[in-house]
């Protein structure tokens, strides 16, 4: 019997400017160009805010412009490898990005790498 519990499922997504951010349950976190398909490409962030993760969080489906990505795809097309950190932090940052990253929709791991990756490319 195939659970949950053993299968890649995505637990939250974020939006950056080129990318989003897919968090699993297993706390990777895929970053996802927007030109991953042509339909994410030329949607607007208010037709990608609108989404909806289907068959138990093994995909998304974006509403408006009618697409659909899963974890499995995504890592067909992008490989598996991630690597985990350990940083230490006060728990004043934690909180703070707690609250920024709740209201825009993504995790902490997500907010982390999306801010990461933008201050080296500025």
């Amino acid at each position: 019997m195939n659970t949950s519990k053993n299968r890649t499922l995505i637990k939250s997504v974020g939006f950056g400017d080129e990318k989003m951010y897919i968090e699993l349950n297993s706390s990777k976190v895929l970053t996802v160009p927007y030109e991953y398909t042509s339909k994410l490409k030329n949607a607007n962030i208010n037709e990608l805010h609108d989404f909806r993760l289907i068959a138990g969080g093994i995909g998304i489906h974006f509403i408006n412009i009618d697409e659909d990505i899963s974890v499995a795809g995504i890592i067909r097309d992008f490989g598996n490898e991630t690597k985990r950190i350990n940083i230490s932090v006060g728990a004043n940052f934690l909180d703070q990005a707690d609250h920024y990253a709740k209201e825009h929709h993504m995790s902490r791991s997500a907010l982390i790498q999306k801010a990461t990756l933008d201050y080296i490319a500025s």
